[in-house]
C-alpha cells in the first residue's frame, strides 16, 4: 500500500534542495486585497528556456502527472501546459510552475528564475551538477514555483529523473497547504468545529461554505457537512474499539463502518468491487484510505467516494472522514484535492498550525 503523505525530502538525493519563501508569515488579514493566483491548485505551466528542451519536457510530464480513477473515469493529477522561453510570463497566471531552466542560454525565462532565486541558490545550483528550488508565491498569493536548473542539459534530464517523486510530493503537499491557508483567510465554521472539539473530541478545520446538514441523526454517530455547486459532502461517524490500532488491519470492519455511514447519513449503497485500500497519514497518524464507488436510493445516480479511517487510543475510536461529489459530466480531480485538504487537517489532538 502507499502513502497519501509526502515522506521527508531527501537532501542527497537531491543534490541541492534550497527552499526561498517570499511571501510568508505575513498573516492572513495582511492578505486581504493582495493580488490572489487564478485559476486551480491542478493549473500547471511548464517554462523551458530552449525550445529543444519541450521533448523532455513532456517526457518528464508523462510519468510526474499520474492519474486517479474516479469510479471508471481516469483523470490526470494535474492540467500541465508546456511553454518555450518567450512565453515564460504565460506562468503568472498559474496557481502552479515548474521552471526548467539549462542555466546559460540567456533566455527571459532563465533570467526571470535568476532573479526570484537567492544569490546563494544560485550560486550552490551552478557550482554543482545543478538543483531544485521552491519559491512561494513568486508573483501573486496563493501561487507556488518549482525551478529545476543545470549548467548541462544531460544533468538536468538526470535531476529530473532521480527527484521524480520529490518534485510530485513538493507540489502535493503545497498544493494542500495553500488550499487551507486560503480557506483560513476566506473564513471557517469556528462556532462548529469548537462544538465539534468539545462534544465529539476531534479537531477539523471546517471551510466557512460547508454548512451541516445533519448531526447524530436519531443517535446515530456521525455527521454530514454539504455545500452545494457541485454538491460536495464531507461526513464523519465513528465506532468504538478495545484496539483502534490493530483494527486498521480489518477491512471486513471499516468496509462496514462506511457502508452504515452510507446507510445512515447518505442513503446510499457502496460498491465493494471498487474498493481501493492504502495506506495514509492524516494530523500525524497513520491511517488507512478508501477509495471506491456509491450510488443513491433516491435518486438515478452515483459518483466516487474517499473515505480515511483514524484511530484514537485515548477515546478508544475509529473514526471515519469520507468526502464525496455528486458532479455528473464534470472532472472530480480538483473537488477531491480541495476536500481532501480539509480531511487532512482531522486530529483528536487539537491544532496542528
Amino acid at each position: 500500500m502507499k502513502s497519501i503523505k509526502a515522506m521527508a525530502l531527501p537532501g542527497a538525493m537531491l543534490g541541492v534542495l534550497l527552499t526561498l519563501v517570499l511571501v510568508s508569515g505575513c498573516g492572513f488579514d495582511k492578505e486581504k486585497g493582495i493580488l490572489m493566483a487564478a485559476g486551480s491548485y491542478g493549473d500547471l505551466a511548464v517554462v523551458v528556456n530552449d525550445e529543444a528542451m519541450k521533448p523532455m519536457a513532456r517526457q518528464f510530464l508523462g510519468r510526474f502527472n499520474t492519474q486517479t480513477t474516479f469510479v471508471i473515469k481516469p483523470e490526470g493529477n494535474f492540467k500541465p501546459d508546456v511553454y518555450g522561453p518567450d512565453r515564460w510570463d504565460t506562468a503568472k497566471g498559474y496557481k502552479n510552475a515548474l521552471f526548467l531552466i539549462h542555466i546559460g542560454q540567456g533566455s527571459g525565462a532563465e533570467k526571470q528564475a535568476r532573479k526570484l532565486i537567492s544569490d546563494e541558490a544560485w550560486q550552490r545550483i551552478n557550482a554543482g551538477s545543478g538543483g531544485v528550488v521552491q519559491v512561494k508565491d513568486p508573483w501573486s498569493t496563493y501561487q507556488y514555483l518549482v525551478v529545476v536548473a543545470s549548467r548541462d542539459r544531460n544533468s538536468l534530464a538526470s535531476l529530473l529523473n532521480k527527484n521524480l517523486e520529490t518534485i510530485q510530493e513538493l507540489f502535493d503537499d503545497n498544493n494542500r497547504d495553500r488550499i487551507l491557508r486560503r480557506n483560513r483567510h476566506d473564513g471557517l465554521q469556528l462556532a462548529l468545529m469548537d462544538k465539534y472539539r468539545r462534544d465529539l473530541g476531534f479537531f477539523m478545520e471546517i471551510p466557512g461554505e460547508y454548512t451541516q446538514n445533519q448531526y447524530r441523526p436519531d443517535g446515530y454517530a456521525g455527521l454530514e457537512l454539504m455545500r452545494n455547486g457541485p454538491s460536495r459532502g464531507i461526513s464523519i461517524s465513528w465506532i468504538e474499539s478495545a484496539n483502534p490500532v490493530r483494527d486498521l488491519a480489518n477491512f471486513g470492519m471499516l468496509g462496514r463502518l462506511r457502508e452504515q455511514m452510507g446507510t445512515k447519513l447518505h442513503n446510499e449503497e457502496i460498491l465493494p468491487e471498487t474498493f481501493v485500500w492504502n495506506e495514509a497519514e492524516i494530523g500525524g497518524v497513520a491511517s488507512v484510505k478508501l477509495e471506491g464507488a456509491w450510488n443513491s436510493n433516491k435518486f438515478v445516480g452515483g459518483g466516487p467516494f474517499w473515505s480515511y479511517f483514524i484511530p484514537d487510543e485515548a477515546q478508544g475510536r475509529i473514526y471515519c472522514v469520507d468526502i464525496l461529489v455528486y458532479a455528473p459530466g464534470m472532472d472530480k480531480m480538483n473537488f477531491f484535492r480541495r476536500m481532501a485538504a480539509v480531511a487532512s487537517s482531522f486530529t483528536t489532538k487539537g491544532p496542528q498550525s
